[in-house]
């Protein structure tokens, strides 16, 4: 099972390179490459997205 992680306190979303475009297409919108921090981020309610991710099969840790 694949590991994302969310951190609450910036809503950063981390994973694995490979799973870069699968997770870009299930959260659409939801998710923004922020270049301030050269990382993914959420968009929207951080519960929504963890329980989207984990319907398809993912497993997320929040932070």
């Amino acid at each position: 099972m694949i590991r994302v992680t969310i951190q609450k306190k910036d809503r950063t979303i981390v994973f694995p390179v490979s799973e870069r475009d699968t997770i870009r297409e299930l959260l659409k919108e939801k998710i923004w490459w922020d270049r301030r921090s050269n990382r993914w981020a959420g968009r929207g309610d951080l519960t929504e997205i963890r329980k989207i991710l984990e319907d398809a099969g993912y497993n997320v840790k929040m932070r």
